[in-house]
């Protein structure tokens, strides 16, 4: 009997120490935190953005936009973040006096606010807000390449002197006298508006344009089919009254490509065919308006 009763104290003794172990086993997996767990501030990468303004610009698309922004980074906290969309000739953001379509600039404002209270770019609702389906997928693309320029410390590097350059011909051609303007904002190029102006009152032609498609009615011989028109002094060269196609779209392409490459040198001038004059005369008085921005 005496065996027995020591034998069952032993048990318990024995399945005591077994318990303690298994809680205290419990209590540290409890303490250790989880893979993929909620992160303390100090180990979430706080600082991995260096401080410096920074700068995204996408290429101007076919309908003469684009999508630009800037953040700025002290402390290794982002202070300031502003994305918009450009007119490329006129260098203006869209705004409600240049802009109708009233869902897009809500998105756009939407997006700005969503970002600058959440500081993280996979936070971004893009449902919260209809429409504006360009400007969002603008948005995904240009947020993460500012974050990534921060994280490396590729600081944006002002080009030019913020401002408004213009430069004339020295004489007209054919009763037009080219002139330019080029707008620079953050140290970049945001807009190039090349026209040709009437120095007199003259006979033209105006492109005919399809009712529906607004497009030139093309002829046989795929030359725009034209009728005569009254060009007064002031007016700008436009397809109202003026039928060389090629020259409005060397202006278009060489718009875009000083914009997106920032400069007038080392453009791709082997596509654009016609229009010589237009093209040597754009990029002369290119040049010598960025003169006074450098």
């Amino acid at each position: 009997m005496r065996k027995k009763v020591l034998s069952l104290i032993l048990i318990a003794i024995l399945a005591m120490g077994v318990f303690a172990g298994c809680a205290k086993d419990e209590t540290s997996k409890t303490d250790e935190p989880k893979e993929g767990g909620e992160k303390t501030s100090e180990s979430a990468g706080k600082g991995d953005l260096k401080d410096g303004k920074y700068l995204v610009k996408l290429p101007v698309s076919d309908h003469m936009n684009y999508p630009m922004a800037t953040m700025e980074v002290k402390d290794g906290e982002i202070t300031s973040f502003d994305y918009n969309e450009y007119f490329a000739e006129s260098g203006e953001a869209k705004n409600a006096e240049n802009y109708d379509y009233e869902e897009g600039l809500e998105v756009i404002k939407n997006l700005n606010k969503q970002f600058m209270d959440k500081k993280d770019a996979d936070s971004i609702d893009y449902d919260a807000v209809s429409g504006a389906t360009h400007t969002k997928e603008s948005f995904k693309e240009i947020v993460p390449a500012l974050i990534e320029k921060a994280e490396k410390g590729e600081v944006h590097e002002p080009v030019y002197k913020d401002g408004e350059y213009e430069a004339k011909a020295d004489k007209d051609n054919h009763g037009w006298l080219p002139e330019i303007k080029i707008v620079v904002k953050e140290g970049t190029i945001i807009g190039v508006d090349f026209k040709d102006v009437a120095v007199e009152d003259m006979e033209g032609e105006k492109v005919v344009l399809d009712e529906k498609t607004k497009e030139p009615v093309m002829e046989d011989d795929e030359t725009p089919k034209t009728e005569p028109t009254k060009v007064k002094k002031g007016d700008i060269k436009s397809l109202e009254n003026y039928s060389y196609l090629p020259s409005f779209d060397t202006i278009k392409e060489l718009t875009k490509q000083i914009i997106d490459n920032d400069n007038v040198e080392n453009l791709k001038l082997d596509g654009i065919s016609g229009a010589t004059n237009t093209k040597d005369t754009l990029l002369e008085l290119a040049t010598k308006a960025l003169e006074s921005a450098k």
